[in-house]
């Protein structure tokens, strides 16, 4: 196998063992989105929106930097989707190579500067602290192709080959074996994922790696630090001009002279070396007499342009009537339903760090993350949100936050996170079994892992009727979730009384809005150990507004509610 082969399947192989490793409980030491952090777009792209330095992203800086020495090597041996997009040519495309004068430089040259030019349209947008990353980073896309799609697709067909060979397992007596199940997952927008992956590999019928060559605004960014780097190609003088290396290159590096090569285009993967029947290609070594070719040249017009192209994108998201930035930054509007997962940076800091990789939505152990679509703006497409009717969010985990490359939701300790306020339950008294219907239902109480739902005897009503006691709850949504009531939960959850904090402790916070978040029976170590608060609440008294009277200790505002 050759050498290159060997490193992009290591490669892939380590991309895949981390993404699968990115979920709950998360192992300590390990960084699953490692690959997201060496993303040259992710870190440029994102940088320039937060207009500063973030420091998890520097590993992309490194990557930038090794191209002055070795090229676009990233492109050739590390970057998953380079892999992958290899992998679907070989087995969609035919092994029959276009002729020499087809597969050169100069005859490939013409979409080439597309890539320059949607580098500018995404920093152009990016100035303005609108983030276009998610719509062409290499590695945010195949993380939501392989995390959300195949990974939710995988779960589907192992589950149903369990099922498959259960009658064998009996027979053989391995009745345990037998009942074994895989959970499956379910992910909103897996479709278009896979169709826009299926765009990307069907590109290649027009060129090889037409992604990689003509679009990748990573590769852009690497190109343009390739431009003459200190480990190269170089032809010698025993080249008999076979052109068989200008048909073997994947990205049409090579000029109709074979002697000629455009260095911001090649990804040293090294197959015109061991192709050559001369020996006469090297990457080290004296270069002599060097033939380079200059790179196709967008032109400053068209640069001009699209960066324009983008700085307008992002007036017209910010513009836009669905925009969440409305407001101050740490209460910008949002929808009611639009429940972000706990420690989620200010909704304006937050769209403009998230890269819409996907990767806290795979890790969700309860598969209540999703991701969203115009609900949160234009540029809040992809951001996750939780879908609290179909689960809630685990009161023992914060996976979201350990595998955020960007840290656009914090990384918690839990006993930060079980104080992070996500929002407030409320109950539809016209859809409740015990309100509407006076029948006896105790599921929302039961739940509750904070005893957030109080049951209180009211006139005209032979069953006690659930209230919800705001300063106890933190709106993780398990009431909603386990509602048995068909359609719309009787009890739901909206945003009203969320914190979101870009630094400080959410414990003291939480402290200082009078909220108590504690378990039923007083065990602070049944959800994480020092956690919450030991000492008793007593009751909430009836009243007859239909909500138990609480004191005001925020200026007069129901606890959980932020004064302004």
């Amino acid at each position: 196998m050759r050498f290159q082969r060997i490193i992009q399947t290591l490669s892939l192989a380590t991309f895949l063992g981390l993404l699968l490793y990115a979920a709950h409980p998360y192992p300590d030491g390990l960084v699953t989105d490692f690959f997201l952090r060496l993303d040259p777009l992710i870190a440029v792209g994102t940088m320039v929106t937060v207009r500063g330095v973030l420091t998890d992203l520097l590993p992309a800086v490194v990557v930038i930097l090794c191209a002055l020495l070795v090229g676009r090597i990233f492109c050739g041996h590390i970057c998953p989707m380079g892999t992958t997009i290899d992998l679907g040519e070989s087995v969609l495309l035919s092994r029959k190579k276009a002729p020499s004068k087809a597969s050169s430089y100069e005859a490939t040259s013409r979409y080439r500067p597309l890539k320059y030019l949607l580098l500018a349209i995404i920093l152009g947008a990016a100035t303005l602290s609108v983030s276009l990353v998610y719509l062409a980073s290499p590695i945010s896309l195949i993380t939501r192709l392989y995390g959300l799609s195949l990974y939710g697709a995988a779960c589907l067909g192992a589950d149903a080959a369990l099922e498959a060979v259960a009658p064998l397992l009996s027979a053989l007596g391995l009745r345990e074996l037998a009942y074994l199940q895989v959970p499956q997952r379910a992910f909103a927008a897996n479709l278009f994922v896979v169709a826009l992956f299926a765009g990307i590999l069907l590109a290649a019928l027009v060129q090889p790696r037409f992604w990689c060559r003509n679009l990748c605004p990573a590769g852009a960014i690497l190109a343009i630090f390739s431009r003459r780097p200190l480990i190269r190609r170089h032809v010698g003088e025993s080249c008999t001009a076979c052109r068989r290396c200008i048909r073997e290159c994947p990205t049409g590096a090579i000029g109709d002279d074979p002697c000629t090569t455009v260095h911001s285009e090649c990804i040293v993967c090294l197959r015109c070396q061991e192709i050559c029947p001369e020996n006469a290609i090297s990457f080290f070594g004296a270069r002599t007499g060097e033939k380079n070719l200059k790179p196709e040249n967008p032109g400053r017009r068209a640069v001009v342009i699209a960066a324009g192209t983008g700085l307008l994108a992002g007036a017209m998201v910010r513009t836009g009537f669905g925009n969440t930035r409305r407001g101050n930054r740490e209460h910008s509007y949002t929808g009611p339903t639009l429940i972000r997962p706990p420690g989620t940076m200010p909704e304006a800091d937050f769209l403009s760090l998230c890269v819409r990789c996907g990767e806290c939505v795979k890790a969700c152990p309860t598969n209540t993350l999703q991701p969203v679509w115009l609900e949160a703006g234009l540029d809040g497409i992809f951001t996750p949100k939780l879908h609290t009717r179909w689960a809630a969010c685990a009161v023992q985990c914060h996976a979201c936050g350990e595998v955020c490359p960007t840290n656009a939701i914090r990384r918690l300790p839990l006993v930060e996170k079980n104080h992070a306020k996500i929002g407030t339950a409320w109950i539809v008294r016209q859809n409740c079994l015990v309100w509407e219907q006076d029948k006896k239902c105790l599921v929302c109480d039961e739940v509750c892992p904070y005893n957030a739902v109080s049951f209180q005897a009211v006139p005209d009503h032979k069953n006690a009727v659930p209230f919800v006691v705001e300063n106890r709850c933190i709106g993780c949504g398990w009431c909603e979730s386990k509602c048995p009531v068909q359609g719309s939960a009787a009890i739901r959850v909206n945003v009203i009384g969320e914190i979101r904090l870009a630094s400080g402790s959410y414990r003291e916070r939480a402290k200082e809005f009078g909220l108590v978040f504690r378990t039923k029976d007083n065990r602070i170590d049944k959800l994480a150990p020092g956690t919450f608060d030991n000492q008793s609440v007593s009751p909430a008294p009836k009243q007859d507004t239909g909500r138990p009277a609480e004191e005001k200790p925020n200026g007069g505002l129901p606890p959980g509610f932020i004064a302004e």
